[in-house]
């Protein structure tokens, strides 16, 4: 009985201070199940029905907390009228032809703000094609639709972001409570689509990439770890990292989503060797007649196992290494592996990881090829053009003229500098 007490505490905390204030990152909180909206990326053709958006939410239950390590449940909401949810690399637009406009309720759940949100689509209904009002519910079967407003179709919407952390946050597990090294850090992998940052003095230590692969004296594979990114540095969306942990649960290894959605779909990080991905199979609770075609999707951005593809894990003497995905499967979602794709290590089965020092950063080298060319130029320009440009710019090597902030002056600046050879 204490437990649930603390446990509903908790939950009322979370949601206490639930409001939107402008464009941000928020959690979307169903008031009749208690469970959270997580978008999972499957498109469904069916795109005169508002049930088109059941294949692509996942209901988070809020009982597990699941939602607090899930980026798919981290929703960006940049307005309220005719607007659409943002998350990992898609958007419920683009997977369903739908607009919805979100509006506060006309009445409170628990002294608390909560929304409704709905959209108009053309039924057909007695031979004749009449407009309809739908509003968006969770009736416990999964995100559908209904004709009335009630408390099954009410929403918190809760922010994610540096003033919320203590009540609301998004946070990392290791891959398991056995995945550690030598020296006590725990390890997992983090692919998301949104920029974040580490916060100064938590419990994640830093994010790290791998360049290269090396076979020691002792002929064995070590995959050599560098730390790109340090606490109080913003890791760029859609980048796939390892990442240094000193806890084993959620609460310990804070990240704060910051910036606006970066919706990519391509990882930025060239000349590396992990990859990632936002999406795996899922199954979701159907909320159609015909249940048989609606089981089970595999998204379009999920990735099978193959065997270039090497996961993060411990060997039998718990080392810490990457080892083959189980066969058949898909590797899980948001998170990052190893791709000996072009490496001479054909068979191998393990991969151990070690750190290395950080490579001295080559100011203008963009690409990360070791030396400055026009080909630096067009990616720091493209990279200006896209939302992905959530940077500190305090280590990065796009921040040629050193004033911590990647921005147009550093392009013509690396422009004089090639002209100047």
């Amino acid at each position: 009985m204490k437990k649930l007490s603390v446990i509903i505490c908790l939950l009322v905390s979370i949601v206490a201070s639930g409001q939107y204030t402008g464009p941000g990152f928020y959690r979307v909180h169903n008031v009749n199940t208690d469970s959270y909206i997580c978008i999972k990326g499957t498109s469904f053709t069916w795109t005169s029905n508002p049930d088109a958006f059941w294949p692509c939410i996942k209901m988070l239950p809020a009982q597990d907390q699941s939602q607090l390590s899930d980026a798919g449940s981290l929703i960006y909401i940049p307005y309220l009228e005719q607007t659409s949810l943002y998350a990992q690399g898609v958007d419920t637009y683009s997977l369903t032809e739908l607009l919805m406009d979100v509006e506060p309720a006309k009445v409170n759940e628990g002294g608390l703000d909560t929304y409704v949100a709905k959209t108009k689509v053309w039924i057909t209904a007695a031979g004749q094609e009449k407009l309809f009002t739908c509003y968006f519910r969770d009736q416990g079967k999964g995100l559908s639709a209904g004709s009335s407003d009630n408390i099954e179709s009410r929403w918190w919407i809760e922010p994610v972001n540096e003033e919320t952390m203590e009540t609301s946050y998004f946070g990392v597990e290791p891959a398991s409570e056995d995945v550690k090294d030598e020296n006590g850090w725990y390890w997992t992998t983090l692919c998301c689509d949104f920029p974040f940052i580490i916060p100064a003095e938590g419990g994640v230590e830093g994010a790290y990439t791998v360049k290269t692969v090396t076979v020691g004296e002792d002929g064995i594979y070590y995959a050599n770890a560098v730390k790109v990114y340090g606490q109080g540095d913003v890791v760029h969306a859609a980048t796939p990292v390892l990442l240094k942990c000193k806890y084993p649960e959620v609460s310990g290894n804070k990240l704060i989503p910051t910036g606006d959605i970066a919706n990519n779909t391509v990882m930025p990080l060239q000349n590396d060797l992990l990859m990632g991905n936002y999406f795996s199979d899922f199954i979701n609770h159907s909320s159609l007649s015909d249940a048989s075609v609606m089981s089970q999707y595999i998204p379009a951005q999920a990735t099978a196992a193959c065997d270039n593809y090497l996961a993060l894990g411990v060997d039998a003497d718990g080392k810490l290494g990457f080892f083959p995905y189980t066969d058949g499967a898909y590797m899980a979602a948001n998170t990052a592996w190893l791709s000996t794709e072009g490496l001479d290590c054909e068979g191998v089965t393990a991969i151990y990881i070690q750190e290395v020092e950080v490579d001295p950063v080559v100011i203008g080298d963009a690409n990360g090829d070791g030396q400055v060319s026009v080909i630096d130029v067009t990616i720091m320009i493209d990279d200006l053009l896209s939302t992905s440009k959530a940077n500190d710019g305090s280590k990065s090597a796009a921040d040629v003229n050193g004033d911590g902030v990647f921005s147009i002056m550093d392009v013509v600046m690396l422009i004089d500098m090639l002209l100047a050879q």
